[in-house]
């Protein structure tokens, strides 16, 4: 998947996230998870509930709705604040001053809830369940949760940072050794110079902007993993100049540069023993 795709996937997912609350009518984001058996067997404990918005004041009876006891007189804090349950109205009344309640009562319950539900604090009605994804957000909010969750982003980190500082010892030894060839004359400065380019920015550079053929050469016998393997340096000489070539290898992939004329070539692998491996 490229970097552009995965962009616009990233861009469209937070995009229906922002816009759900939009889409399902609600005053609060449209998301509860079942928490407990009081709805079994048509709730579980687990269970991640879509909710819309539903007009309060003219609800049925047998209509599941989500709902908080709220305490702060907003709704839509208390849901954040609040447990949020989800339970089937059997009952509704008007009380003197004309607010509209409702009495409910779990599914898997003997007995009515202990409170009416004010229709101002309905939050919706359930409109698709995916069973037991929830149990994992449950488990996330959770102090084990919370925990679990620092140490897996610890390994993560540290995993990463192990890895780049794997990656970095490998670029600077095979560096060290370009640059002994260098000192030693086996290697000019301007390739030296191309081979460092590539070994810096190889995850970066776009070859399509290059038309050094050296430097191509290179970045694609890099960008094969040839670092990441057992490589070793053979001292050759060019078919091109007679002069003496330097043939990089790493498994199977192999790449032969002539300092003289600076062609790089394609070589197959043969028994010529190395002047320096690693």
């Amino acid at each position: 998947m490229s970097k552009r795709t995965a962009a616009c996937l990233t861009v469209a997912v937070v995009a229906v996230l922002v816009f759900l609350p939009f889409l399902a009518g609600t005053k609060t984001y449209p998301i509860a998870i079942v928490q407990g058996n009081s709805m079994y067997p048509n709730l579980q404990n687990g269970d991640l509930v879509f909710f819309k918005q539903i007009n309060p004041q003219y609800i049925t009876n047998g209509t599941i709705i989500v709902f908080v006891q709220s305490d702060t007189g907003v709704t839509a804090l208390d849901s954040l604040t609040k447990p949020v349950v989800i339970h089937r109205i059997v009952g509704s009344l008007i009380q003197g001053d004309g607010k509209v309640c409702y009495t409910t009562k779990g599914d898997n319950n003997k007995v009515n809830d202990a409170s009416v539900v004010a229709a101002d604090h309905v939050l919706g009605t359930p409109v698709l369940v995916i069973p037991k994804i929830g149990i994992v957000l449950v488990f996330l909010s959770s102090p084990q949760g919370l925990v679990a969750t620092i140490g897996f982003i610890t390994i993560f980190y540290l995993g990463s940072y192990e890895t780049k500082l794997k990656e970095d010892e490998l670029k600077e030894t095979f560096l060290g050794e370009l640059a002994k060839k260098m000192m030693n004359g086996e290697l000019s400065e301007e390739v030296f110079k191309k081979f460092e380019f590539a070994v810096k920015y190889a995850n970066n550079v776009k070859t399509e902007e290059l038309n050094d053929s050296t430097t191509l050469a290179i970045l694609g016998w890099l960008k094969k993993g040839s670092l990441e393997k057992r490589w070793k340096i053979k001292k050759t000489r060019c078919a091109t100049c007679s002069g003496t070539t330097l043939t990089f290898e790493s498994n199977k992939n192999s790449l032969v540069i002539c300092s003289k004329c600076s062609t790089p070539k394609s070589k197959d692998k043969h028994n010529t023993k190395p002047t320096t491996c690693k």
